[in-house]
């Protein structure tokens, strides 16, 4: 497919109008473009995965090819590609970040003409959401002790549980976002978005413990590690996968995500309706939401299976016999 793309190329610079003209390279127009989601201030997060993609991108061409001369086909092959050696989801990623790139190329006249208004978005299969269930949550609350690394973590897992927060909002929060008189969450969502999360009784008792360990250092972030620095991602991550093969828990890949899918489809089995859901997890719509309340709905058939009416019935069961 590479070999493929290496003699398009040359075609396409000789054709290409602009080509000859005073094109910005693809690094730079990369470096432009990233430059532009800084001055917007998108989140870190945003920009890191926009440079993944595009740097991907650009080391599958192997040439610093002007922009101008990437056409459809030449993305295809790329997101092709893309699906053959990672995985569909990075297939989409990729997608959203090239239309984004070149979004930004046609406003600025880098381009004459858009390719990814010509490219479809590769689809892949709807994969199973993976919950816990309560007794896998209480077995990895059984792991946390009363040292200081326990009540942190007892705290940040049941506040994932309670608030279904991304992991992100989660090593964001400062102090000063929790209100423990009106049991809030003040979360910094996608986007910049503000959101005010509620947490239960049991989330206000393991914060207030674990913010009367914390002490007063020198950050204002809620969570920290062992020398007083704020805790990342990454550190969440390991601490629930290090947590779940103490706890046992089998059969599923715990990741703060596992917990967000958890809370939303707990949420929703207890009485919960997707509008709130929504609210509550920062969602800009209903799709993610319905998808969660699929799931849920799940327990509705069995328990229809269990407390049908009519299978409760002493009545005599008909057998196969000829009609009249």
């Amino acid at each position: 497919m590479k070999n493929q793309v290496k003699r398009i190329l040359p075609l396409l610079r000789k054709q290409s109008p602009l080509a000859q003209t005073n094109q910005p390279t693809l690094d730079a127009a990369i470096e432009s473009f990233l430059a532009m989601c800084h001055a917007r201030n998108l989140s870190p997060n945003t920009c890191e995965y926009y440079t993944y993609r595009l740097r991907a991108f650009r080391t599958y061409l192997e040439a610093d090819t002007p922009p101008d001369a990437i056409t459809a086909d030449v993305i295809r092959d790329f997101l092709s590609f893309e699906l053959e050696r990672n995985s569909p989801t990075t297939a989409q990623h990729s997608y959203c970040a090239l239309r984004a790139f070149f979004a930004y190329l046609e406003s600025e006249g880098f381009v004459s003409d858009n390719p990814m208004t010509r490219v479809a978005k590769p689809k892949r299969k709807q994969s199973v959401i993976p919950t816990l269930n309560q007794s896998q949550v209480e077995a990895l609350l059984a792991t946390c002790g009363r040292d200081f690394y326990g009540v942190r973590d007892r705290a940040i897992i049941l506040t994932l549980i309670d608030c279904g927060l991304r992991v992100t909002e989660l090593v964001s929060l400062k102090l000063d976002d929790v209100d423990l008189l009106r049991q809030t969450l003040l979360v910094l969502g996608k986007g910049n978005k503000e959101r005010l999360v509620p947490f239960g009784n049991t989330v206000k008792q393991a914060l207030a413990s674990y913010i009367a360990h914390r002490g007063d250092l020198e950050t204002d972030v809620l969570f920290v590690g062992h020398l007083g620095e704020p805790m990342t991602r990454h550190a969440v991550r390991w601490m629930l996968r290090t947590r779940g093969e103490a706890a046992g828990v089998t059969g599923v890949r715990l990741s703060p995500h596992t917990l967000r899918h958890t809370f939303a489809v707990s949420y929703l089995r207890a009485g919960g309706d997707t509008f709130s859901l929504q609210k509550i997890l920062g969602h800009s719509s209903l799709e993610m939401s319905r998808r969660y309340a699929e799931l849920a709905d799940e327990d509705v058939f069995e328990r229809h299976r269990m407390c049908s009416p009519a299978d409760r019935l002493n009545v005599r069961k008909e057998g196969r016999r000829r009609l009249k």
